[in-house]
C-alpha cells in the first residue's frame, strides 16, 4: 500500500505545482498585457485650489474625478468579471507601445499642468481679467506605431504651423487636427534641428475618441509663457491628464466671484477645456460617474460625447448628468440651480 500511497502523493504534487506554474504564467501573461480601469478618488477642489485673494467659503464643492489604472491580475480579473464598471483594457490603448509607467505618468503630469494654465487662463478671462498664455508650438514628444505621420515627423519636431496657420499651444494643434476629417490631409510645418520643412500627413481615427482625427503623435507644448494677472496655486499630486480642464475653470471662478456658483450643491464633472472654452471627450466616463456618487455627488457635468456613457452609469445612482458643449453651458446652467 504504501508504494501505491506514494505514487497518489507524488502524482498529487505534480498537479499542484502545474497548477501554480499555470496560474502564474497566467498571472505574469495578464499583469504584462491588460490593465483595469475602475472608479479613481474624487477631489474637493476647494482643497488643492487657491487664487490670491479668492474665498473658499462657499457651501457646496466641485470635485475632480479620476479613474483608477492597474495591471491586471487573476483576483482582478474575477472582479472585472462581476464589476460592470470595472473594465479590462489592453496596455497599448492606454499606455503607448515602448513607453513603460513612468514615461506615461511624466507625460501626463505634462498634459495636467497644461490644462490647469489653459483653466487659469479661461476662467480668468471669464472673471473681467486679460490674461495671456504663449508658447512656441507644438513638440512632439512620441510616434504612435501606427501613425501615418511615422517617419515624417519624428520625437523632438517642434510644430509651428497647421494648414498655413501660426501654432502656439498643444491645446490648438489638436483642435485644428480634430477639425479635418478622418483621412484627410493635414499640412504642416515644422521647426528640426533649427530648420523649417512643409509636411503633409494623412489623419487616422483616434483610439479613444471615435470619429475623431488625429495625426497619431504625441505633443506638449514648448516653452509654457502664461502672463497671469493673479496668482493661482493648483496642487494635484500625481494625478494626471488634461481630463479636468473644466472644473479647475469652473472652482477658480468659484473663489474669483462674489457668488457661490455650486447654490450649496455637491457637483462633479470631467471634461478638457480649450482656450474658447469648449469641453472636449475624456476617457472613463462612467467609472467617473460611479466615483462621483460614491463620495456624494449630486450632479455630474459631462461632455457632449462622453454624456450618454455617463447617462447610463448614472441610471440607477441617484446622480444627474448634465451633458454640455461649453463652459458657457454648466455657467448658464449653474444660474438656474435652485
Amino acid at each position: 500500500m504504501a508504494p501505491l500511497k506514494n505514487n497518489f502523493l507524488k502524482r498529487y504534487l505534480r498537479t499542484a505545482i502545474l497548477i501554480v506554474i499555470i496560474l502564474l504564467t497566467a498571472n505574469y501573461y495578464l499583469s504584462n498585457n491588460y490593465s483595469i480601469i475602475a472608479p479613481g478618488i474624487t477631489v474637493d477642489l476647494k482643497d488643492i485650489v487657491t487664487v490670491e485673494n479668492g474665498s473658499k467659503n462657499e457651501k457646496g464643492s466641485f470635485f475632480l474625478t479620476t479613474v483608477s489604472s492597474r495591471s491586471l491580475n487573476i483576483p482582478l480579473l474575477f472582479i472585472a468579471a462581476v464589476d460592470p464598471y470595472v473594465n479590462i483594457e489592453k496596455k497599448e490603448q492606454i499606455i503607448p507601445q515602448g513607453w513603460d509607467m513612468k514615461q506615461y505618468m511624466d507625460y501626463m503630469k505634462r498634459w495636467m499642468d497644461e490644462s490647469q494654465k489653459i483653466a487659469e487662463v479661461v476662467a480668468l478671462k471669464k472673471a473681467g481679467y486679460n490674461p495671456t498664455i504663449l508658447g512656441d508650438g507644438a513638440q512632439v514628444v512620441e510616434i504612435m506605431p501606427e501613425s501615418p505621420a511615422k517617419n515624417l515627423i519624428f520625437p523632438g519636431d517642434i510644430i509651428k504651423k497647421i494648414d498655413g496657420e501660426k501654432i502656439s499651444l498643444a491645446d490648438e494643434m489638436v483642435k485644428k487636427v480634430k477639425a479635418h476629417k478622418v483621412g484627410e490631409k493635414v499640412n504642416l510645418e515644422i521647426e528640426r534641428k533649427g530648420k523649417l520643412l512643409d509636411v503633409v500627413v494623412p489623419t487616422m481615427e483616434s483610439t479613444s475618441e471615435k470619429g475623431k482625427a488625429v495625426i497619431g503623435v504625441y505633443i506638449t507644448t514648448l516653452n509654457w509663457k502664461p502672463i497671469l494677472p493673479i496668482s493661482i496655486q493648483i496642487n494635484t499630486g500625481d494625478i494626471g491628464g488634461p481630463s479636468a480642464g473644466s472644473m479647475f475653470a469652473l472652482e477658480i471662478l468659484n473663489q474669483l466671484l462674489p457668488e457661490d456658483l455650486t447654490k450649496g450643491h455637491r457637483i462633479a464633472g470631467t471634461g478638457t477645456i480649450s482656450l474658447d472654452g469648449e469641453i472636449g471627450e475624456i476617457g472613463g466616463v462612467q467609472q467617473k460617474v460611479v466615483a462621483a456618487h460614491r463620495d456624494g455627488a449630486e450632479l455630474f457635468f459631462a461632455p457632449e460625447k462622453n454624456a450618454a456613457d455617463a447617462e447610463k452609469a448614472a441610471k440607477n445612482l441617484g446622480i444627474k448628468v448634465i451633458s454640455v458643449k461649453k463652459l458657457d453651458d454648466i455657467l448658464n446652467y449653474l444660474s438656474k440651480l435652485n
